[in-house]
């Protein structure tokens, strides 16, 4: 019986130990450099740079997938051109990982609002 009895402690502190390493991944993030947004532009073109905390995220520019750069320590960035229409436009970027079952685990977007007014 002493036995078991210790074979269960030692079960329960290796399962306490264990516990706080099981989900302890970093939330995605997702931080858009350019452009800011109510910029205006006389250029019908414009880049798109941002970091996301996961190289592996999938990341999409107003629906068109991008490549994503991996930085050193697990977090990437990329840089891509928009075509812009005479007045106002809107750019979203979307970050998403752990795609399972046809759905994603995490999912960050942010949006930004510019204007393109040629010369």
């Amino acid at each position: 019986m002493r036995k078991v009895f210790r074979l269960m402690c030692v079960l329960l502190v290796i399962s306490l130990l264990t516990l706080p390493v099981v989900g302890c991944a970093k939330p995605l993030t997702l931080t858009m450099t350019t452009p800011m947004d109510g910029r205006t532009f006389d250029q019908p073109q414009v880049e798109v740079r941002a970091n996301v905390s996961d190289a592996k995220a999938t990341v999409w520019v107003n629906d068109s997938i991008v490549t994503v750069k991996k930085y050193s320590k697990g977090g990437g960035w990329f840089s891509t051109k928009v075509d812009l229409n005479e007045g106002e436009n809107t750019i979203k970027v979307t970050a998403a990982r752990g795609y399972k079952k046809g759905t994603w685990k995490e999912v960050v977007d942010r949006t930004v609002t510019v204007t393109y007014s040629p010369k």
